[in-house]
C-alpha cells in the first residue's frame, strides 16, 4: 500500500524562506509547534490515503485527463489562517484572499473522479491552503496571535501553477513525513 495525495507544490525562494523564519519567531520556547519546512509545503487538492499499487495507473490516467483541460494559472498566497479556534488552534496555514476558480475546479473534479476508485469524499468545506505549522500547545496565545498578525504582511507571494503532483507520503522515524513525487501532471488545454 502507498499513502497518496494530489497537490500543488509551493515553490520557494530566499524571500519566502526568510518570511517563514520570521513567522517562526511568533512562538516562544514553551510552545510546542511543528513548523513545516518550505520544501514540504503544498496545497492538497485531494487526499487519497492508503492506495493499492494496482490502482495507481488508473488514478494517473484520470488525473492526466483532468490536467489536459486546465490551463496554467496564478496564485497569490497572502493570508494566514488557522483551523481550530484562536484558543485551540491545530493548524496555521497560508492561503489566498482571492477565489481561485482553477483550484476549486481541480478539487471538485478530483473529488468526482476519485470516487470511481472507491475514495471517499473529503470532509468539510474545501479551503485551499499550505500548512505552515501544526500546533500542539501555545503558552501565551495573545502574544502568539499578535505576532502572527504583525507578520502576515510578510506573505504576498505570487506564482504560476503549471503542474499538479501525485505525492507519496512516507512516514520515517522522524515526525516529519517524506513527500516523494510519484508523478507530475502538467496543466495544458489540448487543442
Amino acid at each position: 500500500m502507498k499513502h497518496l495525495f494530489i497537490a500543488i507544490q509551493i515553490p520557494f525562494d530566499n524571500e519566502f524562506i526568510a518570511a517563514c523564519q520570521r513567522l517562526h519567531q511568533s512562538s516562544n520556547k514553551l510552545d510546542k509547534i511543528n513548523w513545516i519546512k518550505p520544501e514540504n509545503m503544498h496545497i492538497t487538492l485531494k487526499f487519497l490515503g492508503e492506495t493499492t499499487p494496482d490502482l495507481i495507473s488508473s488514478i494517473e490516467n484520470s488525473i492526466e485527463k483532468l490536467t489536459n483541460c486546465i490551463a496554467p494559472f496564478k496564485i497569490t498566497l497572502n493570508r494566514i489562517g488557522a483551523f481550530g479556534s484562536r484558543y485551540h488552534p491545530r493548524i496555521i496555514w497560508l492561503g489566498s484572499d482571492d477565489i481561485i476558480t482553477e483550484i476549486n475546479m481541480l478539487h471538485k473534479e478530483l473529488e468526482k473522479s476519485m470516487r470511481a476508485f472507491g475514495f471517499k469524499p473529503s470532509f468539510g468545506n474545501f479551503v485551499p491552503h499550505a500548512t505552515l505549522a501544526r500546533i500542539h500547545n501555545i503558552d501565551d496565545k495573545k502574544f502568539f496571535w499578535n505576532e502572527i498578525e504583525k507578520k502576515t504582511s510578510l506573505f504576498s507571494f505570487t506564482f504560476q501553477v503549471n503542474e499538479i503532483v501525485l505525492f507519496e507520503s512516507i512516514l520515517t522515524n522522524a515526525f516529519t513525513p517524506l513527500y516523494k513525487k510519484q508523478k507530475i501532471f502538467y496543466l495544458k488545454i489540448k487543442k
